[in-house]
């Protein structure tokens, strides 16, 4: 008995060595299969081409470009819109001494015709703390185009405004022409649609705005509603040219009895 007992164990020492090897050789090629399908999987990831980083830039501050003037505007308070009559603006002027200039302009048109446009202004200073100005409000009848009947005060509306500044002596550091365009029009207004050698342009739908140096102290300013512009055209079009004679003869056909 004792004999058979030892004779198992001799034979269980010399085949479990087989067994186990057999056992880890198949744990060790699951193990490695899987090892191979991790360091593919990892290959795959790795294989993705990353994103390019987004390079995110600081906005550029821009500074406000401030609206042309749409009209007469003094100290930043619009006073008097385009198209306000003669009268409403001269009581908006503080010298009552001022005088209203009229004048007769002839204008020729395409067909030969020469029409009379009747224009007015008004003339007065204005002494602020570093210039002294001059300033010109210049109306226009788009009324009596239609009808030589509108004559009166009130059918002149305002069409343009010109200034004329002299800067004065305030002291040290002492202003130059070139400092108003720097910092007052360029900086206020930006780039203007178009500089001409003499004058800085620009326009909105409403209002013309230009300005030039005269010398290192003196500026001219002129501003112009281009919507009254456009009325006065219009009218002269429509009184004037073939079409507007021949709805005009028509009309006077019917003041005559046959």
């Amino acid at each position: 008995m004792t004999k058979k007992i030892v004779s198992i164990i001799i034979l269980t020492c010399l085949f479990a060595p087989n067994l186990r090897g057999a056992d880890l050789g198949e744990f060790e090629a699951q193990w490695l299969k899987k090892k191979d399908e991790a360091t593919e999987s990892s290959e795959t990831v790795k294989s993705i081409p990353k994103e390019e980083s987004v390079i995110t830039r600081k906005s550029t501050q821009v500074i406000p470009v401030k609206a042309l003037p749409g009209g007469w505007v003094f100290r930043d308070e619009l006073l008097a819109n385009w198209g306000t009559n003669l009268p409403a603006v001269i009581s908006i002027i503080p010298d009552s001494s001022i005088e209203v200039v009229y004048q007769d302009e002839k204008k020729t048109t395409k067909d030969g015709i020469m029409i009379p446009i009747k224009r007015a202004s008004v003339t007065f200073d204005y002494t602020a703390r570093l210039t002294q100005e001059q300033i010109t409000l210049s109306f226009v009848n788009v009324d009596f185009i239609y009808s030589t009947t509108n004559s009166s005060d009130s059918h002149f509306i305002l069409e343009k405004i010109t200034k004329r500044l002299k800067l004065r002596d305030g002291g040290f550091p002492k202003l130059t022409s070139d400092d108003v365009i720097k910092f007052k029009v360029l900086m206020e207004y930006g780039t203007p649609r178009e500089f001409d050698g003499v004058w800085h342009i620009y326009n909105n739908s409403t209002s013309g705005f230009r300005v030039r140096k005269l010398d290192d102290r003196n500026l001219k300013v002129e501003m112009t509603g281009l919507k009254i512009k456009a009325q006065l055209e219009e009218a002269i079009d429509e009184v004037y040219s073939k079409q507007g004679i021949e709805h005009k003869k028509r009309l006077m056909m019917e003041g005559i009895d046959l």
